[in-house]
C-alpha cells in the first residue's frame, strides 16, 4: 500500500485576475496603435490586434464595434484631442511672429515626436480610411489660416506664401522631421531644445511677409 504522500501532487495554475472593461479597452487601444503603425489599416486584422493585446478577439467588437471605429479611437482621436487643446492654447499666443513660431513648435512638436506611432499609422493607412475623420486638423487649419490673414491685414503686410499652404506645410515640416529623423540623423540628432529652436526659426523665416 502506497502512502498518498508519494503520489505526484497537482500544481495549481494561478488564475488571472479578472480585468476591468477599462483595462481591456486600454490594452486593445495600445495594441491597435502598434499594429496600425506596423501594418497600416488594410494590413492590420483584429486577430493581430487581439493577439498583441492578449485578449479574445470578440472583445474588440464588444468594445469598439468595428475595425474602423477602433482606428478612429486609437489613432485619429488622439490627434483630434491634441489639436482641440492647441486651438484653445493658440488664442493666448503673443502677436510677435517669431515668438509665435517658437510657441507653436513647443506646443506640437513634442506631441508628434512622442506619438510617432500615430503618424506612422496615418501614413500607412493613407487611402484606406476617411481622412475627414481627422477633423481636429481641419479645425486647426481653418482657424490658423483665419488668424494669419487677420494678423497680416492688421499690420498692412502682404503674403509671400499663401496662408492656406503656409499652415499645412508648417505642420508638415514638424511631422516630416519626426518620421524621417532617423534618416536625417542616423547617428543621433541634436538635443530637443536645439531641434525645436531650429524648427521654429525655419517656420518663422518661411512665414515672412512679401518685401515691398
Amino acid at each position: 500500500m502506497h502512502d498518498i504522500s508519494d503520489r505526484p501532487q497537482a500544481v495549481a495554475t494561478p488564475r488571472r485576475a479578472r480585468r476591468s472593461t477599462a483595462e481591456i479597452r486600454a490594452l486593445i487601444l495600445d495594441a491597435a496603435r502598434a499594429i496600425f503603425a506596423e501594418r497600416g489599416f488594410a494590413g492590420a486584422t483584429t486577430r493581430h490586434i487581439a493577439a498583441r493585446a492578449e485578449v479574445a478577439e470578440p472583445l474588440i467588437f464588444n468594445n469598439f464595434g468595428s475595425k474602423e471605429t477602433l482606428f478612429t479611437e486609437a489613432v485619429t482621436e488622439p490627434f483630434n484631442a491634441r489639436f482641440r487643446e492647441f486651438l484653445t492654447y493658440s488664442d493666448t499666443l503673443p502677436p510677435d511672429r517669431e515668438e509665435r513660431s517658437m510657441r507653436f513648435v513647443q506646443a506640437l512638436y513634442p506631441f508628434l515626436r512622442d506619438h510617432a506611432d500615430l503618424l506612422l499609422a496615418m501614413v500607412k493607412s493613407r487611402g484606406d480610411v476617411d481622412s475627414a475623420a481627422i477633423h481636429g486638423l481641419d479645425d486647426y487649419f481653418t482657424r490658423a489660416v483665419g488668424r494669419v490673414r487677420s494678423q497680416y491685414e492688421e499690420a498692412g503686410l502682404e503674403f509671400d506664401v499663401p496662408p492656406e499652404l503656409m499652415v499645412r506645410y508648417g505642420l508638415g515640416t514638424l511631422a516630416g522631421s519626426v518620421l524621417l529623423g532617423d534618416w536625417f540623423f542616423p547617428e543621433g540628432g541634436p538635443d530637443a531644445d536645439v531641434e525645436e529652436s531650429v524648427l521654429a526659426r525655419l517656420l518663422f523665416k518661411a512665414s515672412a511677409p512679401k518685401q515691398v
